[in-house]
Protein backbone atom coordinates (compact mmCIF):
# COMPACT_ATOMS: atom_id res chain seq x y z
CA UNK A 1 0.00 0.00 0.00
CA UNK A 2 2.73 2.46 0.58
CA UNK A 3 4.39 2.19 -2.17
CA UNK A 4 1.74 4.09 -4.22
CA UNK A 5 1.95 7.53 -2.29
CA UNK A 6 1.48 10.41 -3.85
CA UNK A 7 0.77 14.14 -3.23
CA UNK A 8 -0.96 16.74 -5.65
CA UNK A 9 -1.12 20.76 -4.94
CA UNK A 10 -4.35 21.89 -4.61
CA UNK A 11 -5.63 25.54 -4.43
CA UNK A 12 -4.68 26.32 -1.07
CA UNK A 13 -2.88 22.88 0.48
CA UNK A 14 -2.42 19.65 -0.90
CA UNK A 15 -4.39 16.46 -1.31
CA UNK A 16 -3.00 13.56 -0.63
CA UNK A 17 -3.26 9.69 -2.01
CA UNK A 18 -2.34 6.03 -0.97
CA UNK A 19 -3.47 4.10 -4.35
CA UNK A 20 -6.37 5.59 -5.36
CA UNK A 21 -7.63 6.76 -2.18
CA UNK A 22 -7.88 10.23 -1.02
CA UNK A 23 -6.57 10.54 2.98
CA UNK A 24 -6.13 13.13 5.49
CA UNK A 25 -2.51 14.61 6.17
CA UNK A 26 -2.06 12.40 9.46
CA UNK A 27 -3.27 9.19 7.72
CA UNK A 28 -0.52 9.92 5.10
CA UNK A 29 2.33 10.83 7.24
CA UNK A 30 1.72 8.03 9.73
CA UNK A 31 1.40 5.50 6.29
CA UNK A 32 4.59 6.75 5.59
CA UNK A 33 6.28 6.53 9.04
CA UNK A 34 5.59 2.68 9.37
CA UNK A 35 7.55 2.14 6.05
CA UNK A 36 10.53 4.64 6.70
CA UNK A 37 10.41 6.94 9.88
CA UNK A 38 13.42 9.67 8.34
CA UNK A 39 11.37 9.85 4.64
CA UNK A 40 8.00 10.61 7.58
CA UNK A 41 9.72 13.21 9.48
CA UNK A 42 11.44 14.68 6.15
CA UNK A 43 7.70 14.91 4.61
CA UNK A 44 6.08 16.15 7.65
CA UNK A 45 8.58 18.92 7.60
CA UNK A 46 9.06 19.85 4.40
CA UNK A 47 5.14 19.94 4.82
CA UNK A 48 4.83 22.58 7.56
CA UNK A 49 7.89 24.48 5.36
CA UNK A 50 5.39 24.59 2.88
CA UNK A 51 2.26 25.39 4.65
CA UNK A 52 4.27 28.34 6.71
CA UNK A 53 5.34 29.47 3.64
CA UNK A 54 1.77 29.79 2.21
CA UNK A 55 0.68 31.90 4.94
CA UNK A 56 3.26 34.32 4.65
CA UNK A 57 3.25 34.63 1.00
CA UNK A 58 -0.44 35.28 1.27
CA UNK A 59 -0.06 37.84 3.53
CA UNK A 60 3.05 39.62 2.14
CA UNK A 61 0.74 39.61 -1.02
CA UNK A 62 -2.16 40.98 0.91
CA UNK A 63 0.38 43.77 2.38
CA UNK A 64 1.29 44.30 -1.20
CA UNK A 65 -2.20 44.46 -3.05
CA UNK A 66 -3.65 46.47 -0.66
CA UNK A 67 -0.81 49.31 -0.94
CA UNK A 68 -1.25 49.35 -4.59
CA UNK A 69 -4.63 49.49 -4.15
CA UNK A 70 -4.69 52.45 -2.59
CA UNK A 71 -2.00 54.22 -5.12
CA UNK A 72 -4.31 53.41 -7.71
CA UNK A 73 -7.31 54.67 -5.97
CA UNK A 74 -5.77 58.18 -5.73
CA UNK A 75 -4.42 57.23 -2.35
CA UNK A 76 -0.83 58.25 -0.95
CA UNK A 77 0.40 54.32 -0.50
CA UNK A 78 2.89 53.25 2.26
CA UNK A 79 6.55 52.64 0.83
CA UNK A 80 7.17 50.62 3.81
CA UNK A 81 4.13 48.93 2.86
CA UNK A 82 4.69 48.06 0.00
CA UNK A 83 8.07 47.07 0.21
CA UNK A 84 8.21 45.14 3.20
CA UNK A 85 4.42 42.78 1.52
CA UNK A 86 6.58 42.42 -1.60
CA UNK A 87 9.44 40.93 0.28
CA UNK A 88 7.47 38.92 2.44
CA UNK A 89 5.44 37.56 -0.50
CA UNK A 90 8.78 36.43 -1.95
CA UNK A 91 10.25 34.74 1.12
CA UNK A 92 7.25 33.21 1.11
CA UNK A 93 7.05 31.50 -2.00
CA UNK A 94 10.62 30.31 -1.60
CA UNK A 95 9.36 28.73 1.13
CA UNK A 96 6.45 27.16 -0.09
CA UNK A 97 8.42 25.92 -3.29
CA UNK A 98 11.26 24.59 -0.59
CA UNK A 99 8.75 22.66 1.44
CA UNK A 100 7.13 20.78 -1.39
CA UNK A 101 10.70 20.10 -2.93
CA UNK A 102 11.20 18.12 0.53
CA UNK A 103 8.10 16.53 0.61
CA UNK A 104 9.02 15.13 -3.09
CA UNK A 105 12.42 14.12 -1.34
CA UNK A 106 10.73 12.28 1.17
CA UNK A 107 8.76 10.31 -1.16
CA UNK A 108 11.79 9.47 -3.50
CA UNK A 109 13.53 8.25 -0.37
CA UNK A 110 10.43 6.15 0.70
CA UNK A 111 9.91 4.77 -2.67
CA UNK A 112 13.72 3.85 -3.00
CA UNK A 113 13.29 2.21 0.35
CA UNK A 114 10.51 -0.28 -0.57
CA UNK A 115 11.68 -1.88 -3.49
CA UNK A 116 11.11 -5.55 -2.88
CA UNK A 117 11.41 -9.06 -4.59
CA UNK A 118 8.85 -11.85 -3.41
CA UNK A 119 9.04 -15.25 -5.19
CA UNK A 120 5.44 -16.38 -4.93
CA UNK A 121 4.02 -20.14 -5.21
CA UNK A 122 1.31 -19.88 -8.03
CA UNK A 123 -1.17 -22.48 -8.96
CA UNK A 124 1.02 -23.50 -11.66
CA UNK A 125 4.55 -23.53 -10.06
CA UNK A 126 6.36 -20.53 -8.61
CA UNK A 127 6.13 -16.76 -9.32
CA UNK A 128 8.68 -13.60 -8.86
CA UNK A 129 7.58 -10.19 -8.40
CA UNK A 130 9.29 -7.13 -8.15
CA UNK A 131 7.91 -4.10 -6.78
CA UNK A 132 9.58 -0.96 -7.24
Amino acid sequence: MGNYMRFESSLWSYNYYIGSQRVFPNTFINELNSYNKTAGQMFKSGRNLSVTGNILGSIGGFCLGFDVGARLGGGKGNAALLLGGGGVMLVGIFMSRAGKEKMKEALTLHKDDVTTLYIIPTQTGIGLCFNF
